[in-house]
């Protein structure tokens, strides 16, 4: 009888703290925001000037000698050659990774020039 009761009590206290050491982690995933249809965006008139604009700006760091070259005429060429940006995919695109929350560079761009640039790989990364 001692011997049922001890068995007894030794596997009511297993099951309780398995019971109670079950740890659930929902992860919710951060939803993609949508790509406007006939959103037009420029590289030129858009998008260099975020190179040019911020605070030190990257061309200062990315000058011809450093890749890659940000500087007007020369951005657009370096980024697709270098393979910084890889269009219509920003979660694989160095450039966009870099820049967002995670990113190494992540504060030198502004969240709004972060989600430009993204739509802009998004649309397919025109020079135009």
């Amino acid at each position: 009888m001692k011997k049922r009761f001890l068995k007894l009590l030794f596997l009511s206290g297993t099951l309780l703290s398995l019971l109670t050491a079950c740890e659930y982690d929902y992860i919710v995933p951060t939803p993609t925001p949508p790509v406007i249809v006939g959103d037009t965006i420029s590289f030129s008139d858009d998008i260099q000037p975020i190179f040019e604009a911020n605070s030190p700006n990257c061309v200062a760091c990315h000058p011809a000698s450093s890749q890659p070259d940000l500087g007007v005429n020369k951005s657009y060429n370096s980024l697709m050659s270098g393979h910084y940006v890889i269009a219509n995919d920003p979660a694989n695109s160095p450039l966009y990774t870099k820049i967002n929350t995670n990113g190494s560079m992540a504060g030198y761009a502004k969240a709004p020039q972060v989600e430009l640039i993204r739509r802009w790989i998004v649309a397919g990364a025109k020079n135009d």
